[in-house]
């Protein structure tokens, strides 16, 4: 229920895919991806950083670590 209300309030502020990728069978566990695209890379940092500190702020001390990667076409 945690995830689920973290996961539709990070969609709802961003424009975001999120996705649970590792961890569907642990209990307390979860490891989300989430994917945006954008036409430039200034852009792209902007909304990236904005969603990490979304994710911060609502996940707070459930949030045990965060990675960024920029992919090139």
């Amino acid at each position: 229920m945690v995830l689920r209300k973290a996961q539709d309030r990070l969609r709802a502020r961003t424009n975001f895919s999120i996705a649970e990728v590792e961890y569907q069978d642990l209990w307390q566990r979860a490891k989300l991806a989430a994917v945006t695209v954008a036409s430039d890379n200034a852009v792209l940092e902007r909304v990236t950083q904005q969603f990490v500190r979304d994710a911060e702020n609502i996940l707070q001390e459930l949030l045990i670590d965060c990675r960024v990667e920029y992919m090139d076409p």
